[in-house]
């Protein structure tokens, strides 16, 4: 199902993206004065009744004859003259390609369409101020009107809007006018008919491209929504209802009974009860963290496939993030937490480097409790968000010019962030959230980093735990080495700041931190101070892309640690990770190479935006 996703998603951009065309280009149509919209402003529609001498015209028969081949003659009138006009090849319409003879009606010479006569036949249609510019004679095709295809006589006039009246060279037709209201007109004539190539019409190479795009969209949405519908998650909030669940503990003793929306997957249905369990994927099925035992069996996801063997399966362990209420009689919980549901409200948003921003929070009336290295699940609701950060510093600008400003539709979502805060020392929440920016023109912002990080000061946001999973446990008294990178800085300092000014730790603890520039080396200046501070404290920032005047360690944090670090040292030590996962399977690789054992490293993966 991947690839029908990929497909499904680029094809509702470029659908989506023209759909907006058209409902502009629609609503212009709708407002839009079709007198000018024609360039019909100074266009002259009169005209004089002539009385022709039809004794003096010259026998058509003797027209006909000189100028054969031909196809047809009429009898037409320019400038109050009359004169024959003899098809050699005549199209379906006047604008079709056609090859015309004009003769004198009163003397039978051949006459020639030249610059002064279409300059002449342009002022007697034209009643606007302008004097006559720049007459020239275009092939086609012809920009302003592409259907044309007769050579034709541009006369220019020289008023406020630009008129130009074109003249057929061949037969003298008043092709039509055109100014700056027809011109702009047509950018929207141009974008609702998609004619992109500005042939005059709808019935483009565009339109039946579009057709293709749209016909697989549906088709690759019909095949989303069947498995969607095969698996048991295409819900309609409209048609939802509640369930009341029974709710046992992993001894089977009741705990309670709950009513969950059939449109709300479980994990979240729980939450919105204060019954958290733990996940670290943002409900993604990746962590599989989230076990539940339910009764009866539901079918089976790919997600669950993953994390369960076949007996496990066959007894109905499932993820709570992939099901849903429905057919579900009771539900066996295993790893609740203490986490509870709350609302935060922003006290300070304040970038610390150019790409992270530290979020404080000020709690509710309770005080909360929580070890050193926790995280909150916070639940962002959907609707319009921001690509780019608002309110950016100045000295930060230069490094988002190249991200253009708009807004895309991010679904609700729930994500992970660690806290940069200790509990003993701040009774405020402190977060760093990495704002995660578009990979590529045409692919959203992260969904939750931007909304998170756009925030702004009052404004308020639910969100769920602590939840207790990465922090150094009380009975380890052992060297400690961290290594981070990016806003992996965030349970790190937490950690950090517990152990030497919390608990006192005395034991050598060494921080290497990886940035790409001095810039991107958040909370450097305290991390310095306390290794001022603390004898026992080392801190080392290790730069992949410093500049020239940078005297600190070069490359990344995991090469220096294992450069610095004593085999003493590493058989001892225990290690605390946080960062990017190419970083931290790097890391991990290269410890246990040098022997040292699963137990002695701790890590924390955040990869959800």
């Amino acid at each position: 199902m991947q690839w029908t996703r990929k497909i499904h998603k680029w094809a509702s951009v470029i659908v989506g993206i023209q759909l907006l065309l058209w409902l502009g280009s629609g609503l212009y149509f709708n407002l839009m004065d079709h007198h000018k919209a024609g360039g019909h402003t100074y266009r002259a529609h009169g005209h004089s009744e002539i009385e022709i001498d039809t004794s003096a015209l010259v026998e058509p028969k003797q027209v006909l004859e000189s100028a054969a081949p031909s196809v047809e003659l009429k009898q037409i009138t320019l400038l109050d003259q009359p004169y024959y006009l003899v098809s050699h090849k005549r199209g379906l319409y006047a604008y079709f390609e056609n090859q015309y003879s004009l003769f004198d009606a009163y003397t039978g010479d051949k006459v020639r369409i030249d610059g002064a006569f279409a300059t002449r036949l342009a002022k007697r249609s034209y009643n606007g101020p302008g004097e006559v510019g720049q007459v020239r004679l275009l092939q086609p095709p012809i920009e302003d009107f592409p259907k044309q295809k007769n050579a034709s006589w541009r006369v220019d006039f020289n008023d406020d809007i630009e008129t130009s009246v074109y003249i057929e060279a061949g037969s003298g037709r008043v092709v039509g006018h055109s100014d700056a209201h027809k011109r702009f007109a047509g950018i929207f004539f141009m974008l609702h008919f998609m004619d992109y190539g500005n042939k005059g019409n709808f019935n483009s190479i565009q339109i039946i491209l579009f057709a293709f795009v749209t016909l697989w969209l549906t088709l690759t949405g019909f095949i989303w929504t069947l498995d969607l519908i095969k698996r048991g998650q295409y819900k309609v909030k409209l048609f939802s209802s509640h369930r009341e669940i029974k709710l046992f503990d992993h001894q089977q003793q009741l705990l309670d009974h709950v009513d969950i929306s059939t449109a709300t997957n479980l994990l979240d249905g729980l939450s919105e009860h204060n019954i958290a369990l733990p996940s670290s994927c943002g409900g993604g099925g990746t962590c599989g963290r989230c076990k539940v035992l339910i009764n009866p069996a539901p079918q089976v996801t790919s997600a669950d496939k993953q994390h369960f063997s076949q007996p496990e399966l066959e007894q109905g362990f499932r993820l709570a993030c992939q099901h849903f209420s429905d057919d579900v009689q009771d539900m066996t919980l295993f790893d609740i937490t203490d986490a509870q549901k709350m609302t935060l409200t922003l006290l300070s948003s304040e970038f610390v480097t150019p790409d992270i921003k530290e979020l404080r929070f000020k709690l509710p009336a309770q005080v909360l409790q929580y070890k050193a290295g926790a995280f909150m699940r916070f639940l962002i609701p959907g609707g319009v968000v921001k690509a780019k950060p608002d309110r950016l510093p100045e000295q930060y600008q230069a490094h988002w010019q190249e991200v253009e400003e708009g807004t895309f539709e991010a679904q609700a979502c729930s994500r992970n962030y660690s806290l940069a805060s200790v509990s003993e020392l701040t009774d405020e929440l402190v977060f760093t959230v990495k704002y995660q920016r578009a990979p590529e023109q045409g692919v959203p912002a992260g969904s939750g980093s931007s909304y998170m990080c756009n925030l702004k000061v009052g404004d308020t946001i639910d969100a769920v735990g602590p939840f207790e999973e990465f922090y150094v446990e009380a009975s380890i008294n052992a060297p400690i080495i961290v290594v981070g990178a990016g806003s992996g800085m965030a349970p790190l300092r937490s950690i950090i700041q517990d152990l030497l000014l919390n608990r006192h730790y005395q034991q050598p603890i060494h921080f290497y931190f990886g940035a790409r520039s001095q810039n991107d080396l958040l909370y450097r200046s305290e991390f310095e101070r306390l290794s001022q501070q603390f004898a026992n404290f080392y801190f080392t920032g290790v730069l992949s892309q410093p500049s020239a005047n940078w005297q600190g360690e070069k490359g990344y944090a995991q090469q220096s640690m294992l450069q610095d670090i004593t085999d003493e040292l590493l058989l001892s030590a225990h290690f605390y990770l946080c960062g990017p996962q190419a970083m931290m399977d790097d890391t991990i690789a290269a410890l246990h190479k040098r022997g040292v054992s699963e137990q002695r490293i701790h890590i924390d993966s955040f990869n959800y935006a």
